[in-house]
């Protein structure tokens, strides 16, 4: 048990460090006294006997010190006695340490905040078992035409099929969000929920905390066992139910169905669908119950003709990714055949289509389509704002650390070793970077909101958490490390390399002089970096004015939408279009509203639905042409601000039922060579989700191009049609209304509502203001951060070269006298000071312009009518970088004009 006894050594050597030296001293002074008695006794003088004593028992110290190093802890100790030394020499120089920490604390906390960001919504698994066996199932239509989806849902079919036909999965399950109608009086509009397959729980191998969850009993026609099972978060559970266990088994009514709670989630679980949040989980079955009240919802739910479902799966043990992913592209196509309808499968978007296997372990948002690309970007500026960061502070330690080379000749003279020299300028670097990082968390936390507001987003800007977790403050932590090591190196590598014989003989003046080219070179380092962040930053600044000024189509102001649900009414199909007409009237008929409508996709919501036309008269030449496809009713046009072109408007009667309007792009594309109006248009049989048979159309008017999709589009072409059965989202229609204000138009949408379908829920408006700055709150995102980030570059650049060119004239202090002296003239002085700096910012704006171009071009798909090589752009870039550093530099010129050569002459 010998090694018991070591550990207990050690452990007393840690723990009791002092007492254990005291008395180790004390035993030696004892040994040394029983020699030196024992010489006494011999004859010897006392000075002689101790003398002698000495000789024969050797250096105490170094025996001190040899014994402590054999207890396993000097390391320790060594490393107590440098971070000591590194806090004397930060309080030593507390103006430096303030302008470091606050520097690091920029760099990092931008870091941060964008990190947090990410790995909220790209990075952070889901709490499940084993997250990386989960599997994301999705369609690739990209085969046959680029435009369409990548990342395509599945349908209830089709899941089923692969449950029964793929050897790869233990289990596969459908996920659907869905806002469900609460029970009356609990003063909410809606409960955020999710209709699952019957077996989700069980692939996601979840358990509840309290009761049970939902399973394949509970996922059939009318219910299971316990009727229509739901499932509560546990969020909802602690806030409205207490965490009343009672709960279990409580039966409340949702959207008009009884529904029995039969458990609660686990916590902290909350879904595969991120910033989504759902607060009750029914069965999939559930649809058709809510669709019946439209049309057959039980043959709806089980359709192959829409795509709707996000699909996961959990691979069987011992089955990779890469494996599941060649089964379902080996058996891909005989899925096809079982589950499409004979009609679509020679389609070309059905026939070149490809299942996708992806990593499920972080879930599945519609937010990482729109934001992933950016965030990437968001990541590389912040990392660049770091790197000037480094490079700032690395100059100003090299300075700092060149004026101590005397010190570290000294240090080494008593023999420091090389790695203990660095050792200590590293320790000093992770001094500073450790309360720059901590500043930094606190900066980020405090614009994570801000941040996650920018993504014009409301349901992330609820869901999304901005505070810092576990896993990334261990990333802050090591990016702390990483810039204590970038900025520290260069100073460390120095110190530890110093000419011991000549910085023991030399002045300060000169020794500092030895590292002026290596500090000199991160001036330019940073003006590069720099100017390539301010020219991406005028890039995409340019896009967003680009994106405001460019015509729309559209006037915003005093334009509102609100969405009808219509779903519980006892009017259904046909019947809801004479509703409609008549609320539309009432509301034209209230005081301080101009105009009112109803369409199915109001613009710039980034809702897409399209399909395929041809021009009747040349059917037999013409291809079938893609078009956008939206029903509208009367007046639309004139509500929204669009110009009729010629023609005319759409009528509320039944005459207009094969009517249409196109806008310019759209006559263009299908009448290219004759005039639009009274020409026929068909439109055709496409794919899933299309129509059977064709439909044929009467171009009546002509409405000037809009964008519909985003504001960064093209014109695209559009095809208006009025409203009948065969609008797609009939129950759910908006309307829209403009008014003198935004009282008077809610007024008129809730009178109309009241009067006409009391039983009908209301909606909050929607303004167009808002809803045109969310169509490109992905550009605005980019161009207020990089912007700050720039001008963060810009700042610390500025720093560091008015830092670089203060030391440099401190250190030439007596040059410049002697200059003086000779008779050189202060504004001769002064260009020679400035002159150096202007040397070196041109390298950097040289060095900077070919990054910027190369940055520019990278970032080419985010930018709208702005090309990457704009010279205003790299111009004022430019401009702007030089403007800053020659000022920087000026306030240190002016101090070397006004030294006294007399003064001068005395400095050392």
């Amino acid at each position: 048990m010998r090694w018991l006894e070591r550990i207990r050594l050690r452990l007393r050597g840690l723990l009791f460090r002092h007492a254990e030296g005291e008395r180790l001293r004390a035993e030696m002074q004892f040994h040394l006294d029983a020699l030196i008695s024992e010489n006494i006794a011999a004859g010897m003088s006392p000075d002689e006997a101790r003398c002698a004593a000495m000789r024969a028992f050797g250096n105490t110290t170094v025996a001190n010190e040899q014994t402590q190093a054999t207890w396993g802890w000097m390391w320790l100790e060594r490393l107590a006695q440098d971070i000591r030394f590194a806090l004397r020499q930060i309080r030593r120089a507390p103006g430096f340490a303030v302008v470091a920490i606050l520097t690091l604390a920029l760099g990092i906390g931008a870091n941060n905040a964008v990190f947090t960001l990410t790995h909220a919504l790209l990075l952070q698994g889901l709490p499940i078992p084993d997250p990386n066996r989960l599997v994301r199932l999705s369609l690739d239509l990209r085969g046959a035409n680029p435009a369409d989806g990548a990342d395509a849902p599945l349908n209830l079919p089709l899941i089923q099929a692969i449950g029964r036909r793929a050897h790869s999965f233990s289990g596969v399950f459908g996920w659907c969000v869905y806002d469900f109608v609460p029970p009356r009086g609990e003063g909410r509009d809606e409960i955020r929920g999710a209709i699952v397959s019957g077996n989700a729980f069980q692939v996601l191998g979840v358990r509840p905390a309290a009761g049970r969850l939902l399973t394949p009993a509970d996922d059939q026609p009318g219910g299971g066992p316990d009727g229509w099972a739901g499932v509560i978060s546990y969020r909802e559970w602690v806030q409205r139910y207490h965490a009343n266990p009672s709960v279990i088994g409580r039966q409340i009514t949702i959207t008009d169905q009884s529904v029995t709670i039969v458990g609660v989630a686990p916590a902290g679980f909350e879904g595969v669908l991120v910033a989504e949040h759902p607060d009750m989980y029914l069965p999939l079955e559930f649809d058709a119950t809510l669709n019946n009240a439209t049309h057959d919802g039980e043959a709806a739910l089980h359709s192959a003709e829409r795509l709707w479902l996000i699909a996961f799966a959990r691979l069987r043990p011992g089955i990779s990714r890469v494996q599941a992913a060649a089964e379902m592209s080996a058996i891909f196509p005989s899925l096809k055949d079982e589950v499409i309808p004979a009609r679509f499968r020679h389609e070309p978007a059905i026939e070149k289509a490809k299942m996708a296997v992806d990593p499920g372990r972080t879930g599945w948002s519609e937010l990482r389509l729109q934001y992933t690309q950016p965030l990437m970007l968001l990541q590389v500026l912040v990392a660049v704002v770091l790197l000037i960061c480094c490079a700032n502070l690395s100059g100003l330690f090299l300075a700092r650390a060149s004026a101590r080379q005397q010190e570290f000749a000294i240090r080494a003279a008593l023999g420091a070793a090389r790695p203990r020299l660095m050792r200590q300028l590293l320790i000093e670097s992770l001094m500073l970077a450790l309360p720059g990082s901590v500043i930094g968390i606190v900066l980020a936390w405090a614009a994570g909101p801000w941040i996650v507001h920018s993504l014009g987003s409301p349901q992330a800007a609820i869901s999304l958490s901005s505070r810092p977790d576990l896993a990334v403050l261990s990333v802050t932590a090591i990016c702390a490390v990483l810039c204590a090591l970038l900025f520290g190196m260069a100073p460390a590598w120095t110190a530890s390399h110093t000419n011991v014989e000549a910085a023991m003989r030399s002045c300060s003046s000169r020794m500092a002089s030895g590292n002026a080219g290596a500090r000199r070179f991160f001036i330019p380092f940073q003006v590069a970096l720099s100017l390539a962040l301010v020219v991406v930053a005028g890039l995409l600044g340019s896009t967003v004015v680009r994106l405001r000024t460019d015509r729309s189509g559209y006037r915003t102001e005093n334009v509102s939408f609100y969405i009808a649900d219509f779903n519980r009414i006892p009017q259904k199909d046909a019947e809801l279009i004479p509703l409609y007409r008549r609320v539309v009237a009432r509301m034209e008929e209230m005081p301080g509203v101009e105009s009112a409508s109803v369409v199915e996709i109001p613009p710039l919501l980034g809702w897409d639905f399209g399909g395929q036309f041809v021009a009747l008269d040349d059917i037999q030449h013409a291809q079938p042409s893609r078009a956008g496809i939206n029903s509208i009713g009367a007046d639309f046009f004139t509500t929204v601000g669009t110009r009729l072109v010629a023609g005319r408007d759409l009528h509320n009667d039944d005459a207009d039922l094969h009517s249409c309007i196109l806008n310019q792009t759209a006559a263009q594309r299908y009448f290219p060579h004759t005039r639009a109006i009274g020409k026929m248009l068909r439109q055709v049989p496409w794919r899933m989700s299309d129509s059977q048979t064709a439909y044929d159309c009467e171009v009546v008017g002509i409405v000037q191009d809009t964008k519909y999709d985003t504001l960064a589009e093209s014109y695209p072409p559009i095809v208006y049609s009025p409203l009948s059965i065969r609008t797609g989202r009939l129950p759910g229609l908006f309307f829209v209304a403009h008014a003198r204000n935004q009282s008077a138009a809610d007024t008129a949408y809730r009178t109309a509502i009241h009067e006409n379908v009391p039983t009908a829920p209301e909606s909050d408006p929607v303004l167009f203001t808002d809803v045109f700055n969310d169509s490109i709150a992905r550009q605005q995102l980019l161009s207020a951060l990089s912007g700050f980030f720039a001008a963060l570059g810009l700042l610390l650049s500025g720093i560091g070269i008015y830092g670089l060119v203060a030391w440099n004239v401190t250190q030439r202090t007596r040059e410049i006298g002697v200059r003086m002296a000779l008779g050189a003239t202060r504004m001769r002085v002064f260009a020679l000071v400035m002159r150096q700096v202007a040397v070196l910012l041109a390298v950097g704006v040289v060095v900077g312009g070919v990054a910027a171009l190369f940055a520019a071009r990278a970032i080419r798909s985010f930018l709208f009518e702005v090309q990457p090589g704009n010279l205003a752009v790299f111009a004022m870039a430019a401009v702007a970088l030089l403007l800053i550093g020659l000022l920087a530099a000026m306030l240190p010129a002016r101090r070397a004009v006004s030294i006294d050569p007399m003064r001068a002459l005395r400095t050392e």
